[in-house]
């Protein structure tokens, strides 16, 4: 399998960087993008042309909505919005699906939001057992190749959220509130959107990992701890190297079937 793995910096590819150091023999070839939906849709879409990929990986921080989120908390991106793209008016913003200038079923959209592809994992023995300590003991022991279990559920610091995208990062009250308000979104990024939205328009399999930085609030910097998200995204993708990740095909052949349908 070949995975492309994609991060906006430097700085948060370094922990994809470190993982497959510690996990050798994952094939996986590693992708600065840049800050923002304009330069990760690029540099996503140019890496994806260039070569044949099973896998693409988004990686980062984010900030947490969420208040069952903790600052160091790394969590899977399954649905997704693009939270600034659209009119504003007087009365407050309104997306392009509201103001009718895009059918919100419109693919890769569904309702106005993107989906990111069920995954499943299919175990295997992990290769270097002494550099994957914080792993469970079932995981260290491994397993049977054809058992396979949802992503969502293994003995892992992953939980799935639903984020919302923007191209200038909420640090007042009003823009929070707005946001909450009309996505109820658990966490925000400048990039997962728009990498959804090439993986999907692509059909490239995808996973989207981020490591809660900050909380989403009046921006206060001393609040923040860079460092142990980047050290936990590290931890979390050492785990996900030690298993063989597949796709649920029928799960995405449900999506391209729901492309078909718009193309019509």
């Amino acid at each position: 399998m070949k995975i492309l793995v994609t991060a906006a910096t430097p700085d948060e590819l370094l922990a994809a960087r470190q993982a497959l150091a510690a996990c050798p023999g994952i094939d996986a070839h590693c992708a600065v993008t840049g800050i923002g939906a304009t330069a990760t849709a690029y540099h996503t879409l140019k890496q994806l042309q260039q070569e044949p990929f099973d896998l693409a990986i988004n990686i980062g921080i984010a900030g947490a909505f969420n208040e069952q989120l903790a600052v160091g908390d790394v969590c899977r991106v399954v649905k997704e919005y693009f939270g600034d793209t659209g009119v504003r008016t007087p009365s407050g913003f309104s997306t392009l699906f509201d103001e009718n200038l895009l059918n919100p079923d419109t693919f890769p959209f569904q309702s106005g939001a993107l989906y990111a592809p069920e995954l499943e994992i299919d175990t295997v023995k992990t290769r270097d057992v002494t550099s994957l300590q914080h792993l469970s003991p079932s995981l260290r022991g491994g397993c049977k190749p054809t058992k396979q279990t949802p992503l969502s559920t293994l003995n892992s610091p992953l939980s799935t959220v639903t984020g919302v995208t923007v191209q200038t990062v909420s640090g007042a009250a009003k823009q929070i509130e707005e946001l909450r308000a009309r996505f109820s979104p658990d966490i925000e990024t400048m990039e997962s959107a728009a990498f959804f939205y090439v993986c999907l328009q692509e059909k490239v399999p995808f996973i989207a990992l981020r490591a809660i930085s900050n909380r989403v609030e009046p921006r206060d910097k001393s609040r923040w701890n860079i460092p142990l998200a980047l050290n936990n995204l590290d931890m979390a993708l050492r785990s996900l190297w030690s298993e063989h990740i597949l796709l649920s095909r029928q799960a995405f052949q449900d999506v391209f079937e729901f492309q078909s349908q718009q193309e019509r």
